[in-house]
């Protein structure tokens, strides 16, 4: 019961942690397996809970997203798409051998963060332009699906830095639109598990419930202070992130 207890709250800041900086299977990952989850089962376990947290904090969110409906539509099919490409990738090249991605885009991404004192406090899209904007913003949701479906780790974190750098979305519109897009690429993955059976149906769902109280709770935190505590949110998943798979732990 105690292990119970534990897993969830780890699950709580977890959701909390994913919502707004992205990173939440850092956390999940290494939490289910150490409480007995077999290996087979980690990965699918780990979807259902996450995309339940993500379908939670994007619809919370999508007051903030200002952008057009059919363009969040058409980046969630690139999204679905782009990550059953790299599901299926997955299966042709051990993923071990390309983690060094993740040392290449994490540091870039927090170093993107640092380097702006007002990173993503505004919407910067006028500038940007609207029609680089859109032309940015489907390549960086056809690599991020890709790289999610293939491996995964920082996925969130990648989107948020890149949308608000390249596309000038606002931070904030910035994190709604990575959960809606998270939802996207991890349902693919989640039916290919279910129907593998390689899910913990029943643990997944009740480590969920804390996962969308955590990720609730952040988007309560995420809209009273924005930037304020999104930005430095994601700097230390970056460095928890790098450091992670430096140490090779």
């Amino acid at each position: 019961m105690t292990d119970y207890i534990i897993l969830s709250l780890i699950m709580f800041v977890a959701g909390f942690v994913d919502c707004l900086a992205g990173g939440g299977g850092i956390i999940r990952l290494p939490a289910f397996l150490s409480f007995g989850v077999p290996p087979e089962f980690v990965l699918g376990t780990n979807k259902l809970t996450s995309v339940m947290g993500a379908a939670v904090s994007a619809w919370q969110f999508r007051p903030n997203i200002k952008i057009s409906k059919g363009l969040i539509w058409q980046l969630s099919i690139i999204a679905f798409v782009f990550a059953a490409f790299g599901a299926l990738l997955s299966r042709l090249v051990p993923p071990e051998n390309l983690k060094f991605l993740i040392l290449i885009i994490i540091p870039l991404s927090a170093f993107f963060v640092i380097s702006s004192k007002h990173f993503g406090q505004k919407s910067m899209r006028l500038k940007v332009g609207v029609k680089k904007s859109i032309s940015y913003a489907r390549k960086i949701a056809a690599f991020g699906a890709l790289y999610d479906g293939f491996l995964g780790p920082g996925t969130g974190t990648f989107f948020a830095v890149f949308f608000s750098k390249y596309c000038g979305f606002s931070l904030l519109a910035s994190t709604g639109l990575t959960k809606v897009l998270n939802f996207s690429s991890n349902l693919f993955a989640l039916i290919v598990f279910l129907a593998l059976g390689a899910v913990k149906i029943k643990l997944a769902l009740a480590m969920g419930f804390f996962s969308i109280l955590g990720s609730a709770f952040g988007v309560y935190i995420g809209k009273k202070k924005g930037a304020k505590i999104i930005r430095p949110l994601i700097i230390v998943v970056c460095i928890f992130i790098t450091l992670k798979f430096l140490l090779g732990k």
